[in-house]
């Protein structure tokens, strides 16, 4: 009886995922350019967002990934997968093997020595195993542990991001500054109480600093906006950013996307899961820190400041 012929759809998910595209996107981001760092930012909420899409997929079908991708993994339907997932306020991946109601069912093989949880890491998350037909033995090249964490961390980076990843989407509203730009609108642009403006310089000479010992850090601003009853409150928020852990995070999540969609998967993790700072996965440290707010409050007119003694009254 011949074979039942692989769905195009499902052979085209499988074997021409644009994989190369990206590795060699990450492969230009080059240490002595600067423009590169925020290219190595951008390049990890990008793949980290289209893992999560990815992982939500094939949590809800494994079967057909590359449908309900299109169809089943808006914003409200990955935080469905990643809620159902929680576990002490994480998403936790080996929580597929409970059954959950609405995502695929994780079913072991009665005849291998293997529970639900590893069957998880090695059936949708790809870590390398071997099997041994012949002599019914299941053997794990590298520990499913590993690869649980793995995507734990880079579904919490991904979900804890979103607002992030807006700011890129629409309008690129993360803008580089150095320390000399942001004392220039000290002078100018920035009209700061004089307690303002001695705590905003301390914080200035303290990224200066820190960035001169960090040959692969950065700085950036992010532009937000409030309605209020007044008319609006805009925010501008100062980070700092260790470009270096983005791109070497962005290319262990390439990885682990290679092996959630392929189907041999068993790319090896270990290597270039420890290039990335443990604090960092482990949620100890983030990969950008908040260094400074200030919120401006506006008339309906976003072009006139509301004078300070107009917004205290």
């Amino acid at each position: 009886m011949p074979e039942q012929p692989i769905s195009p759809f499902k052979y085209l998910w499988q074997f021409h995922y644009p994989f190369q595209y990206w590795d060699n996107r990450l492969e230009k981001i080059n240490r002595y350019n600067e423009a590169d760092k925020l290219e190595a930012l951008y390049s990890l909420v990008q793949i980290t967002d289209i893992y999560a899409h990815v992982f939500a997929a094939y949590a809800q079908n494994p079967e057909m990934p590359w449908f309900f991708v299109a169809e089943e993994t808006y914003r409200g339907d990955i935080d469905n997968v990643l809620e159902s997932l929680r576990t002490d306020g994480i998403a936790t991946v080996g929580t597929l093997s409970e059954d959950l109601d609405g995502l695929a069912t994780v079913e072991a093989n009665e005849e291998f020595d293997i529970n639900e949880m590893d069957a998880v890491a090695a059936g949708l998350l790809g870590c390398p195993h071997e099997i041994d037909p012949e002599n019914v033995e299941f053997d794990f090249i590298e520990d499913p542990d590993l690869h649980r964490g793995v995507s734990n961390a880079i579904l919490d980076f991904a979900e804890n991001n979103v607002a992030l990843l807006n700011d890129f989407k629409h309008g690129f509203r993360v803008l580089p500054v150095t320390p000399a730009q942001l004392r220039g609108m000290l002078g100018n642009q920035f009209q700061l109480r004089e307690e303002q403006r001695d705590d905003f310089e301390t914080q200035i000479d303290e990224l200066e600093e820190r960035l001169g010992e960090d040959e692969w850090g950065f700085s950036f601003i992010r532009l937000s906006t409030e309605s209020t009853d007044y008319g609006y409150e805009c925010s501008i928020d100062l980070y700092h950013v260790d470009a270096w852990a983005c791109y070497k995070f962005a290319e262990l999540t390439l990885n682990a996307l290679y092996n959630l969609v392929t189907p041999q998967g068993g790319m090896p993790l270990e290597e270039s899961l420890s290039e990335v700072p443990v604090p960092v996965l482990e949620g100890e440290e983030v990969l950008f820190d908040h260094i400074f707010g200030l919120a401006f409050p506006l008339r309906d007119d976003p072009e006139t400041i509301v004078p300070e003694e107009e917004f205290r009254s």
